[in-house]
């Protein structure tokens, strides 16, 4: 199996993942006071400056710490990411067979750190650890907003990461960064070649959550737009990791995922409206 075929298996494998963690945890809260709690769906647009702040603020961040060599705390960065995050998808695997909520709540967290402290010693968890963190934070973003807040807030990171990759060109650093320090940040394949060297196509997490987002925001309204938008995001996906594959280049992948979704949209619109006729 080559690396395009390795990376975008990862990509499909995280958003069923990310869309069944999302799903059940939606329909949890619906008889869980305790997840209710947890889960404010956000109808308009008004939070959506602050957690472009926050995002914004975290790549701020990212780049202090590159800047001046503390590996330590990027490594910690990473275990907190990865503990916090993956633990949503343990909770959506763990309840339904503990239905104490706080037991299994407790037990999903202890996961999360064990996923994230064990990448450091066994490095074939990397990109499991990335797929599982994708998820649960993809399924976060996606009962906290609105379908219409999740694609807003998704055009405004495709503007974000193309301006990142072309402009400043910051998120190149931060890729290399992530590279280097083969953090679970990115899902991995790796292939070598007839010339003995080895080369290896990364896909940011950010890349993997985002659409998931989307998805389980489009379940709320129905599946089928939820399978949608899947779709649309495995078609866009798949268009850039063939294009920076073959030239070898850095590319942004969210305004190409935002464009397959959006396009499948549209088709699946018209072909509804012609079903109507």
């Amino acid at each position: 199996m080559n690396v395009l075929a390795k990376v975008l298996l990862m990509f499909i494998a995280a958003q069923i993942l990310g869309l069944y963690a999302g799903v059940y945890i939606l329909q949890d809260a619906r008889t869980n006071p305790i997840v209710q709690d947890y889960i404010s769906v956000e109808n308009g647009v008004s939070s959506l400056p602050l957690f472009v702040v926050y995002i914004l603020l975290g790549a701020a961040i990212f780049l202090l710490l590159m800047r001046f060599h503390l590996e330590i705390i990027l490594s910690l960065l990473e275990i907190l990411v990865i503990s916090v995050t993956s633990s949503i998808l343990f909770y959506s695997l763990i309840h339904p067979f503990l239905p104490d909520s706080l037991l299994a709540m407790s037990a999903s967290a202890l996961l999360g750190i064990m996923l994230a402290i064990a990448k450091h010693f066994e490095h074939p968890l990397k990109n499991l650890a990335a797929m599982f963190s994708s998820a649960g934070a993809g399924a976060v973003f996606g009962f906290t907003f609105s379908f219409l807040a999740s694609l807003i807030f998704f055009s405004i990171m495709a503007i974000y990461d193309y301006i990142a990759v072309f402009r400043t060109k910051h998120m190149v650093s931060m890729a290399k960064e992530i590279i280097k320090q083969d953090m679970s940040f990115t899902i991995t394949a790796k292939e070598r070649l007839p010339t003995g060297k080895e080369t290896r196509l990364d896909l940011g997490t950010g890349d993997l959550a985002l659409p998931i987002m989307v998805e389980v925001s489009a379940y709320q309204i129905h599946p089928y737009l939820s399978l949608v938008t899947m779709l649309g995001a495995i078609a866009g996906v798949s268009f850039v990791l063939v294009y920076a594959w073959k030239h070898r280049v850095f590319l942004p992948a969210i305004p190409s995922i935002l464009a397959g979704i959006l396009i499948s949209i549209a088709v699946a619109l018209g072909v509804t409206f012609l079903h109507l006729l």
